[in-house]
């Protein structure tokens, strides 16, 4: 008798789907209109993409309505009180063919994601009962393009908020009327001082080694006016998903550990003596590690017109940086110069000449061609003594002896060159 009868409630099934779609067209609306009830399920928080603004949400995305057209008594039919529909989306992804649902669907759609929802939104069908109410649920991910609220405390915004706005496209609130269905959302949610693994119902739902966690999800109705459209309603879904981050420690020690540990040694530089030769490649070397340090951290942080706390961070630790190498040069410039002034010869001789010109007496333009002739001959000595001095280095560390350069063969022409020039009776009085 069980084969029978359900070979004749398959029958009956077939019947009355072949009744119900006789003359049905799907691009049809309830004649009345239709009161669309929509229910967001998060199942879990797939991701979230502070620098690019995107949320990836693992949802069941659910809808109720009635259809007057798909209305009937169970009595001629076997007392069967339900039926299924195909209602794949309102395209045909392989021939792109409009119209494969069995019967009309509701125009409801997140406004805000970064692709489509036919192409998120895994297909099922619809269940429809005797009283003309149907049930469709589709599973999938929905890429929100979110306006995150709480970034200015990057990485330590422990909880963000996402709206999530879903309302008609094409059909306003005359002829579609959006609602709430049981609340309108559910959600594994993580609460503060509550064990999450007692609020799952399923063993894969929330999240575990992730960054992020569902801490509460909103829904309210609203209706808007658009100025393409006059003065019609368009009942809008308000979701606000806020979420919670959960790995403050590796931020800490991405983002934080390793700039304070650079601002930390290049304040180390100044305990170091001027006579050691690293100490401007030490600071040359903190700022170069800076730099690529940030790099890395650009790639974690969100673009955005917000003055963030890490922004303020990373500037300071920079600064410390660089400042500490503008200390060590200077530190070593005056360490190392020997010269009587601080302005270097091309800009110390055109100050000389300035003054010979203002002066007015012999005798002042004579003590500025002297003091001129000084600094002139005191800078050609210390250039001679110096590289006396690299000579005599280098012939102490080749044990050799090196021929004498320009400037000391000039000099010693010039000293032949005089004694030849000099009379018998000057080089005697040389002599002795």
């Amino acid at each position: 008798m069980l084969p029978l009868a359900a070979f004749a409630a398959s029958k009956s099934s077939k019947d009355l789907r072949h009744d119900l779609l006789d003359g049905y067209d799907p691009l049809v609306p309830p004649t009345a209109g239709a009161d669309v009830l929509v229910n967001l399920r998060v199942f879990k928080v797939v991701g979230v993409s502070a620098a690019s603004s995107h949320m990836l949400l693992k949802v069941w995305f659910r809808q109720s309505w009635t259809d007057p057209r798909l209305v009937w008594s169970p009595g001629d039919y076997d007392n069967v009180t339900s039926a299924y529909f195909r209602a794949a989306s309102r395209y045909d992804g392989a021939s792109n063919n409009r119209g494969v649902n069995e019967i009309w669907l509701p125009d409801i759609r997140p406004y805000n994601l970064g692709e489509g929802f036919e192409d998120t939104l895994q297909p099922s069908d619809v269940l429809v009962n005797h009283t003309g109410g149907a049930f469709w649920s589709r599973p999938g991910v929905m890429d929100v393009l979110c306006k995150f609220d709480g970034l200015a405390r990057f990485p330590f915004d422990h909880k963000l908020t996402c709206p999530i706005d879903v309302g008609g496209w094409m059909l306003d609130g005359q002829r579609q009327r959006v609602g709430l269905l049981d609340g309108g959302y559910e959600g594994d949610f993580v609460e503060d001082d509550v064990d999450s693994s007692a609020t799952l119902v399923e063993a894969s739902a929330g999240s575990s080694f992730t960054e992020w966690d569902l801490l509460s999800l909103s829904a309210v109705v609203r209706n808007l006016t658009y100025v393409c459209c006059g003065d019609d309603p368009w009942p809008v879904v308000l979701y606000e998903v806020t979420i919670r981050r959960n790995a403050s420690f590796f931020y800490f020690y991405v983002l934080i550990f390793p700039p304070t540990t650079l601002a930390i040694l290049a304040i180390s530089v100044f305990f170091v003596s001027p006579a050691v030769g690293e100490r401007l490649s030490f600071g040359v070397t903190l700022v170069v590690a800076s730099q690529f340090g940030k790099l890395v951290v650009m790639q974690l942080m969100p673009i955005c017109s917000e003055l963030l706390w890490v922004d303020v961070f990373l500037l300071i630790n920079e600064l410390v940086t660089l400042l500490s190498l503008l200390e060590s040069t200077l530190v070593l410039f005056l360490h190392h110069y020997e010269s009587d002034s601080l302005l270097p010869s091309w800009l110390a001789a055109p100050r000389i000449l300035r003054s010979l010109a203002a002066c007015e007496t012999a005798d002042e333009r004579e003590s500025v061609l002297t003091l001129l002739f000084t600094r002139i001959r005191h800078a050609a000595e210390t250039a001679v003594a110096a590289e006396k001095k690299a000579r005599r280095e280098l012939e102490a560390a080749a044990g050799t002896s090196l021929p004498p350069s320009d400037s000391e063969g000039e000099e010693e022409g010039e000293g032949a060159e005089a004694c030849a020039s000099a009379s018998p009776a000057e080089r005697a009085e040389g002599a002795g």
